[in-house]
């Protein structure tokens, strides 16, 4: 089976979030860095799986995002 780019990038955010503590938020930055992923592919991915309820969102000095 073959998954396209943005399905693998996906799954590797929420598996990434999955293994983190629930209460830390964590930054595309540590995504994009950890897998050598591009941080303008992971920002559309994100944004996409925090429409559909996937991931939750916060925006800020702080911010990142969680399961």
């Amino acid at each position: 089976m073959q998954l396209t780019r943005y399905t693998d990038y996906s799954l590797r955010v929420l598996i990434f979030l999955a293994l983190h503590e629930a209460e830390r938020l964590v930054t595309i930055s540590e995504i994009a860095e950890q897998f050598d992923i591009p941080r303008n592919h992971l920002v559309k991915i994100v944004h996409r799986l925090g429409q559909l309820g996937y991931v939750e969102t916060v925006r800020g000095k702080g911010g990142g995002i969680r399961l």
